[in-house]
């Protein structure tokens, strides 16, 4: 998926997430989760924002398949 030409692709990453309410422990808890693709730069850290953007959908994808585990013996 393509970004318009004048919307960054990535920013930077605590920034990023506190634009879209979450929290700084919320954020590195995704992040090792793996549910965000970020990136450094030296020592800077990146979030691509497409990734930001299907979190929502990336968490209710796993709540789902948690769901479906318990039900399923």
């Amino acid at each position: 998926m393509q970004t318009a030409p004048h919307e960054p692709a990535f920013a930077p990453f605590i920034e990023a997430c506190r634009a879209h309410g979450i929290a700084k422990t919320t954020a590195y808890e995704l992040l090792s989760d793996g549910l965000l693709e970020t990136f450094r730069i030296g020592r800077r850290r990146y979030v691509r924002l497409e990734s930001l953007r299907a979190l929502p959908d990336r968490l209710a994808a796993e709540a789902k398949a948690e769901a479906d585990a318990k039900v399923s013996p």
